[in-house]
């Protein structure tokens, strides 16, 4: 199962829920329209959000509050987005449990026949959150 997608769809019934923030910070630019684009083009059925800005100077509350969380890693280099599609993973109880980079594949990646979706780190760590 590929992707973020694959994700919502495999873990949903257990409450499992991915959220797509799109902001500018990257020169990506995140309207209305070009959400409406990213879900058509790659077939999104989970929910996505346009917003300011998701790095300092300015971020928006939702990334106020990442920001201001321990970093929990396994990636390093701090807790901020450094680009598109970085994940993060929160438990049922609110807490910033892990972050993953955007080079992380979220999954069983379809460019990587050495890859596989039980072992995938994100899954490792979703798996993990949800038996709590």
């Amino acid at each position: 199962m590929a992707g973020l997608q694959g994700l919502e769809e495999e873990f949903a019934v257990d409450g499992f829920h991915v959220l797509g923030f799109i902001s500018d910070d990257f020169d990506q630019a995140g309207s209305d329209g070009q959400i409406d684009a990213c879900t058509e083009q790659y077939g999104i059925t989970f929910p996505q959000f346009s917003i300011d800005h998701v790095i300092e100077p300015d971020p928006q509350p939702v990334f106020q509050w990442v920001l201001a969380q321990p970093d929990p890693g396994p990636a390093t280099g701090g807790i901020a987005p450094t680009w598109n599609f970085h994940k993060y993973l929160v438990s049922k109880n609110g807490d910033l449990v892990a972050h993953f980079p955007r080079e992380q594949w979220p999954g069983d990646n379809p460019d990587d026949p050495n890859d596989n979706f039980d072992t995938n780190p994100v899954v490792v760590a979703i798996k993990a959150e949800l038996a709590k």
